[in-house]
């Protein structure tokens, strides 16, 4: 069972998200399966200490953006805010998984996806 929020822990969400509860754009894009990495190239300065983070973990890399929020320690809401900031200043592109059927994914890899969005709640 996770532990619950201290209000600590909400009012540094808030300032993350500049109290924004949703991203105003890619909402369509940043589903939990979709892959983000660094834009090449991209300098972090002037990014905030959790964008910079963000940027940091997927450089070189794809990292799902469930497995993002997990790393991040922070909400998936808070994480799709973050993550679609950083897709409109162009740090971030993202790229949607392999399409494979379930058919093709053994027991293990499903119960793993299930796993993985039990988390993100």
């Amino acid at each position: 069972m996770s532990r619950p929020r201290r209000r600590a822990d909400l009012v540094r969400a808030y300032v993350i998200t500049g109290g924004r509860a949703r991203p105003t754009r890619n909402t369509h894009v940043l589903d939990v399966v979709t892959l983000v990495t660094a834009t090449p190239d991209r300098t972090t300065a002037g990014l905030a200490p959790e964008q910079r983070a963000a940027v940091d973990m997927v450089r070189g890399g794809f990292l799902s953006v469930v497995e993002l929020a997990s790393h991040l320690g922070q909400p998936l809401t808070v994480t799709r805010v973050l993550l679609s900031d950083l897709l409109d200043t162009g740090h971030l592109v993202t790229r949607l998984p392999e399409a494979r059927t379930p058919e093709h994914l053994s027991e293990v890899q499903i119960l793993e996806r299930v796993l993985a969005g039990l988390h993100a709640l």
